[in-house]
């Protein structure tokens, strides 16, 4: 598999991306507690890329809880192969399914929890409703799916729109300079469709499981953070659709600087953020 069909998430490493969704994990371990949930016997990370989340909610499991089987579904091989390899010290029972989730089998042993972080918003509607329902049928009974997105209508806080037009505005001065037309007849990527929190509810009861809470929660980014997330192919197709893909991811990341030094926050040490807000589901099978 060539080396630019699999993009590493170098935003998962990132402080800010595992300060926010270890405190989503954690209100998701919260709830399987308060509803009575003594152990989780097979978990299901599903486009599990680095394997970022998988550790996240291992390290938050109630300390007398047995660990999990770890079941890791991505439609890269070659991503598969790395998360194994990054979660051989923490996972005892290590499963792998190469495979886009659309299209999964039903698994011989069906899963306890699904976990799907941070990537629901790259698949069409059509792809994001066939995938909600093949995780239903693999879910065992009383099962939870968990998953999270931080694009969705309201992921951009109330003051930070300026910063979005802004980065363009410098983005595409970059690319004229460079000499960079833009193709107009280009559709807008899945990530750029950004969907209200009605369809999310409607895509699990659907899929015939319960929502059981949704609820929004906002995390400051920093420089280093938007420049990674504005290197991510899907978030170029949407904020300078038409342009060639590399180019306007590279110009996307060197306008996040002027960008930032013009509408960030300062955080009270003299560095300077956007915040950004991730919507987090927690679903039950019905």
């Amino acid at each position: 598999m060539a080396e630019t069909e699999y993009n590493f998430e170098p935003f998962a490493k990132t402080a800010e991306y595992k300060g926010v969704n270890r405190k989503i994990i954690i209100s998701w371990i919260a709830a399987m507690v308060d509803s009575g949930v003594e152990r989780v016997g097979r978990l299901l990370d599903i486009a599990t890329g680095v394997g970022t989340m998988v550790r996240l909610f291992l390290e938050e499991l109630p300390t007398e809880w047995d660990q999990p089987e770890v079941i890791c579904l991505d439609k890269s091989e070659k991503a598969i192969q790395v998360a194994q390899d990054k979660l051989s010290s923490v996972v005892k029972t290590f499963h792998s399914i190469h495979s886009p989730i659309q299209d999964m089998k039903v698994i011989e042993e069906k899963a306890n929890v699904v976990l799907w972080g941070n990537g629901i918003h790259n698949l069409s509607e059509e792809d994001q409703e066939e995938s909600v329902k093949r995780i239903a049928q693999n879910l065992d009974k009383d099962g939870w799916f968990f998953f999270n997105t931080a694009f969705y209508e309201g992921a951009r806080p109330e003051g930070t729109k300026s910063f979005y037009r802004f980065q363009i505005k410098k983005a595409v001065e970059i690319l004229r300079e460079e000499g960079i037309q833009r193709e107009r007849k280009k559709e807008k990527a899945e990530a750029a469709k950004f969907h209200p929190r009605s369809h999310y509810r409607e895509l699990v009861e659907k899929a015939g499981l319960e929502l059981h809470d949704m609820e929004e929660l906002a995390a400051p980014l920093y420089k280093e953070a938007w420049e990674y997330i504005s290197g991510f192919k899907n978030y170029a197709l949407g904020a300078l659709h038409g342009y060639p893909v590399k180019e306007a991811q590279s110009a996307l990341e060197k306008a996040v600087a002027p960008a930032i030094q013009k509408y960030g926050i300062d955080d009270g040490t003299g560095e300077l953020y956007i915040p950004r807000k991730w919507l987090r589901v927690s679903s039950r099978l019905s």
